[in-house]
């Protein structure tokens, strides 16, 4: 049986991806920009508790930019929140990105025996990820792993691995056109100076190509 909700989300991706072609004038683009907020604003975090501190500045910048990010430990939400209208309303919905923190606690969160509540939780939402994984054919849409403090590419979970990494604040020019599903272009290098080579031909002289 075909997943409408996800069948839907990729032609929506489709959509929007075609009409940033053709977004040649300022018109175009606010209103390809828009659109492209409305429909895919949706942004939920993981996090372990090591990097509590810096999650509310990563939240208010991702909002400043006109996201809609949610985090899995805010004290106003995720405690009153039943975990299946959560697991619904963020992960079950294909047009959510996730940003996975990956830092050193996270990795023994989801490798490690956990006791409390918060890792259990985060190894819960690590195994629906990479079950999502395995079921795309271990492809990867919407997972964005994002380094945080002091962690580095070892810290990231073995799926995730062959995925951009992004570090926080480092890269967070390139983080954000990765959430605006667009791509940094890159100019190809030119030379500083240009060498020019004349050879005269001599006249009635024959010249092959």
């Amino acid at each position: 049986m075909v997943n409408i909700n996800k069948s839907c989300a990729y032609l929506m991706y489709y959509c929007i991806w075609s009409f940033s072609q053709i977004c040649t004038n300022k018109t175009h683009c606010v209103l390809y920009l828009t659109v492209m907020f409305l429909l895919l604003g949706n942004i939920f975090i993981t996090y372990s508790s090591d990097v509590s501190s810096e999650m509310m500045p990563f939240v208010d910048f991702l909002t400043k930019q006109g996201f809609r990010p949610a985090i899995d430990n805010h004290e106003n939400t995720i405690r009153s929140m039943d975990i299946n209208m959560w697991k619904d309303s963020h992960l079950r919905n294909p047009s959510n990105l996730v940003i996975v923190a990956i830092s050193p606690k996270y990795k023994a969160d989801i490798e490690g025996s956990v006791t409390d509540s918060h890792g259990l939780h985060i190894k819960y939402i690590h195994t629906m990820m990479q079950n999502e994984f395995i079921q795309q054919g271990s492809l990867n849409f919407r997972f964005i792993p994002v380094l945080f403090l002091n962690a580095s590419k070892e810290h990231v979970p073995g799926w995730l691995k062959n995925t951009h990494v992004y570090r926080w604040p480092h890269d967070k020019e390139d983080l954000l056109l990765r959430l605006l599903r667009e791509e940094r272009y890159v100019p190809p290098p030119v030379p500083m100076e240009l060498t020019l080579i004349i050879r005269p031909v001599a006249l009635g002289s024959s010249v092959s190509l």
